[in-house]
């Protein structure tokens, strides 16, 4: 097993980081430096392993990945401790499975474009090109979507229950950039003490330890 992880803090890579720490994997980490977060991934060298440019790469031998959740998904199959990864994940084909596999998606599919464009009209892009009603319609989406994630928690610990499941790190990676950007307060309590209790694994600990 060679696995090489190209990871930029901040980006999606830190949910593939999360993971393999998680499971306890040994991987090559090459980090970006955040002043070179967007030249080197243009750069010749990266593009020839990802050529959307963006984070994160994963490459496993002859395999290149760079889909965040199809690689969690992809080492967690692989790599993981049988059927259900050592915990991370139910068992395939279950009802448990099923809401698993919702709030897995949920994490990008559901809230991503969301929060990242609040991200971009906020903070991101020149202030130019800053777009006041892309802003406030990504914030109210935004919020929907904590809304929702509130509600689907409830008085659980994790989203799937009082387990923890690669579920949490993909709904986890959107709250730290909702932390970001400085909106976590807004949020509802309960998610906003679930997000503090993600803060106190040691894996993620260690993740967001990494500085470039």
């Amino acid at each position: 097993m060679a696995i090489t992880l190209y990871h930029a803090p901040y980006s999606r890579s830190v949910r593939v980081a999360w993971l393999m720490e998680e499971m306890g994997l040994s991987y090559d980490k090459h980090v970006v430096p955040r002043e070179e977060f967007y030249s080197y991934s243009k750069s010749e060298d990266y593009l020839r392993i990802n050529p959307l440019g963006k984070y994160p790469a994963l490459v496993d031998d002859d395999l290149t990945l760079v889909e965040s959740i199809a690689i969690m998904e992809y080492l967690m199959s692989r790599y993981g401790d049988g059927p259900t990864a050592g915990g991370l994940k139910p068992v395939d084909g279950t009802p448990d499975y099923g809401r698993y596999m919702q709030w897995l998606e949920f994490g990008e599919a559901g809230m991503g474009s969301y929060v990242v464009l609040l991200m971009a009209h906020t903070m991101l892009l020149p202030e130019k090109l800053r777009i006041e009603a892309m802003a406030k319609w990504a914030a109210r989406e935004t919020e929907g979507g904590l809304s929702f994630l509130s509600s689907g928690l409830g008085d659980k610990t994790h989203i799937c229950g009082d387990a923890f499941t690669a579920a949490d790190i993909s709904i986890g990676y959107m709250l730290l950039l909702i932390k970001l950007m400085g909106r976590m307060d807004a949020a509802p309590q309960n998610v906003q003490a679930y997000w503090n209790r993600l803060k106190e694994r040691p894996a993620w600990q260690k993740v967001s330890a990494i500085k470039a």
